[in-house]
């Protein structure tokens, strides 16, 4: 019997140096966000999910549509209606009606919630730190920024 090799076109656009770099910083995200969830899970008790709700919500003022938040997270609106339910279940967020469009429904950090964020903080930046950016000079870090902003706007 012959044995087949893997010849063609096929092996040579696998190889592609763009399949490469996009396979890396997928690869690489993935392991950062395993390292950062377990840790978030371990020391401050949320995931990384949640994590990342109470922060969008916290930075845009305390206070956010659904929709907002939605936008902001790597999640489906039903991800992201999820991450609500958990955080208001928690005591973290709670839901506020708009006023004006009865559509429009709000998410609200709590106090409870800033606190759990205030600790999830000091233990993200340690991580961040130890396993992202102590690893980049500040010269490499801003180009990561600035290449990642680009490629951000190109497609919002």
């Amino acid at each position: 019997m012959t044995q087949k090799t893997n010849e063609g076109i096929l092996p040579s656009l696998c190889d592609d140096s763009r399949i490469y770099t996009f396979g890396v910083l997928l690869e690489a995200m993935a392991q950062l966000n395993r390292t950062f969830d377990r840790s978030l899970r371990e020391h401050a008790g949320i995931n990384q999910s949640l994590f990342e709700g109470l922060l969008r919500i916290e930075r845009s003022g305390g206070q956010l549509s659904m929709g907002e938040l939605a936008d902001q997270v790597a999640l489906t609106s039903g991800g992201v209606t999820r991450v609500v339910a958990r955080l208001v279940d928690a005591g973290y967020a709670e839901r506020r009606s708009c006023e004006t469009d009865r559509r429009v429904q709000y998410v609200g950090i709590t106090d409870e919630g800033r606190s759990v964020l205030s600790h999830a903080l000091s233990i993200h930046l340690g991580d961040l730190e130890e396993h992202f950016t102590g690893k980049l000079t500040n010269a490499e870090r801003d180009t990561i920024v600035s290449v990642m902003e680009r490629i951000r706007s190109a497609h919002s």
